[in-house]
């Protein structure tokens, strides 16, 4: 039997961990073509909800586009890619594409001949830089107008949504909100773990996109329901687990769906040969995971500073601390607070770490301070 426990791609059907909740809350949002705002951390699994929700939407009929903003560098290509998606999810047929495509101002059709000698119809943005929001919002009026006239709901999915900053972000918010009030035929989830960007976003009564639409934030897999999951799986491939034990996977991946996943994964061919997964084989996950990414984990520790590198030390011994306590200071011999502000700001712009909403620093990845252990006992893997 296959490893069942998958992850660092998108999991879908049976192998992604059950969000039922989750799963039933946006699909009835989205029968009714509502506004969803999607927020969610790193690792909690969003973008795999999200393609089951697709899934789900195209069992129930829906026309269904996903777009990832980190996949597009300005304005001008998304304009072509949600015109383009859009219309493909609700006309298949190439000579009608090529007739909704040539009815456009600011976007031009494009034929050419696929591998299989098939004909296959896209989108070129041919607009100066100053008329692709304009081209943006024809493209996505267009794809209303025809999703009216295909009398077929559509759901447009925007994922890592915060990243709509970097194209001019309010003038672009305005706009787009004009558009999107506007439609009767789409509904819209756009989603984000950039949490305080997002939330700033929506909650702003300054932002276009305030009380544009409802606020879903995506929280950690209740361990119940993830236990049942997990023993699912280990029963099926005959494997043998206590429950406190399991219980203990829990606290080593801090609950994140991609942590759990992730030992999960391990742990079922660490024990695929006697089928029997002690707490001594559990105990050793995270370091085995530790020993796999450390070639990553060595090119990062090369491009801290030696304050850097204490404070990350500091903070895998103690993940709830307080680095502008003078009490924290005086224990790890670092200062002034001006001092640990840059670096950590500088570990944060790195990707290390993360401030959490509660204003805490966190590892962006929980199996860093692993490592960072074995390397001052002079282990390596």
């Amino acid at each position: 039997m296959e490893n069942p426990f998958k992850f660092g791609g998108i999991v879908r059907g049976p192998h992604f961990a059950d969000r039922r909740k989750e799963l039933d809350e946006l699909v009835g949002e989205m029968k009714n073509l509502g506004r969803i705002f999607l927020v969610s951390p790193r690792r909690y699994g969003k973008t795999c909800l999200l393609f089951n929700l697709i899934d789900r939407l195209t069992e129930l009929g829906f026309a269904t586009v996903y777009i990832d903003l980190n996949a597009y560098p300005d304005i001008k290509s998304v304009a072509g890619a949600i015109t383009n998606l859009t219309c493909r999810a609700l006309e298949s047929n190439a000579d009608k594409l090529m007739k909704i495509f040539a009815g456009l101002q600011r976007l031009r059709p494009k034929a050419s001949v696929g591998r299989d000698g098939t004909i296959e119809v896209g989108l070129e943005v041919s607009v100066e830089e100053k008329e692709a929001l304009p081209a943006l919002l024809e493209g996505m009026s267009h794809a209303n107008k025809l999703a009216s006239r295909k009398r077929k709901k559509t759901v447009i999915i925007i994922d890592e949504f915060s990243d709509i900053t970097k194209y001019n972000g309010q003038t672009l918010e305005k706009a787009l909100r004009s558009e999107i009030q506007k439609h009767e035929y789409i509904g819209y989830i756009f989603s984000g773990s950039e949490q305080s960007v997002m939330l700033s976003m929506i909650r702003d009564r300054k932002r276009a996109f305030y009380k544009l639409g409802r606020v879903m934030e995506l929280g950690l897999i209740e361990r119940k329901t993830y236990t049942d999951f997990i023993t699912r799986w280990l029963k099926k491939g005959g494997y043998r687990i206590q429950p406190h034990d399991l219980q203990k996977i829990f606290e080593i991946g801090m609950d994140v769906p991609h942590n759990i996943q992730r030992l999960c994964n391990i742990m079922w061919e660490l024990a695929r040969k006697n089928r029997n997964v002690t707490h001594g084989l559990i105990a050793k996950l995270p370091e085995v995971i530790a020993g796999q990414d450390s070639p990553h984990y060595e090119m990062l520790w090369h491009t801290v500073s030696q304050l850097q590198k204490v404070l990350l030390i500091s903070l895998s011994q103690e993940p709830a601390a307080k680095p502008f306590s003078r009490e924290f200071q005086m224990k790890y011999g670092i200062g002034p607070s001006s001092s640990v502000k840059a670096s950590l700001d500088s570990l944060m712009k790195k990707g290390i770490l993360f401030k959490s909403i509660a204003g805490t620093y966190q590892f962006s990845d929980s199996f860093m301070p692993y490592w960072i252990n074995l390397i001052r006992h002079g282990i390596y893997r």
